[in-house]
């Protein structure tokens, strides 16, 4: 069920499709405080240590926290409570990142090829998930990495169907 890469990393099948096509290449949930509740990469070169995987979760807060403020900074008005979300999405020459936050601060980041359309939705989707299978576990305990089998499941066929 698993194949090795180059670097001899084994990759579970069912993703094999989603490495090639290079259009998701990480998601990342995170809470209000930017606490990092799940990480995964989709298109990996090379291997991550643990602490170049830390160094990623905070450069990811404090780039979204950034973007936050210097919009509301420079918008023309100031934001209502249902407006308060000013980013949705943002692209480079390289990547193109998606951003979703919820009313209690919980934060979705998508990072994909440019010009990947339709990711928003999905975002919204991952939150539903999230409170399908985190919130309603009683075995979880909220600020704690998301390990639960059946919520990554749906996060990776989510992301096989954005890909295609």
């Amino acid at each position: 069920n698993n194949l090795k890469d180059e670097n001899d990393v084994l990759r579970p099948v069912h993703l094999q499709q989603v490495l090639e096509s290079n259009k998701v290449r990480q998601l990342n949930f995170a809470c209000r405080d930017g606490t990092c509740l799940f990480l995964r990469k989709y298109n990996v070169e090379g291997k991550s240590d643990n602490k170049e995987l830390e160094i990623e979760k905070k450069n990811m807060f404090g780039l979204l926290f950034t973007l936050k403020t210097f919009v509301n900074q420079i918008t023309p008005r100031i934001l209502d409570d249902q407006e308060k979300e000013p980013i949705r999405s943002f692209q480079t020459s390289q990547y193109q990142l998606h951003y979703f936050e919820t009313a209690s601060g919980l934060r979705f980041a998508a990072s994909t090829s440019p010009n990947t359309s339709h990711v928003q939705n999905y975002l919204e989707r991952f939150y539903r998930l999230y409170v399908d299978y985190v919130l309603k576990n009683p075995i979880y305990k909220r600020g704690d990495p998301i390990t639960i089998p059946g919520f990554v499941q749906r996060i990776d066929a989510c992301v096989k169907e954005i890909s295609h």
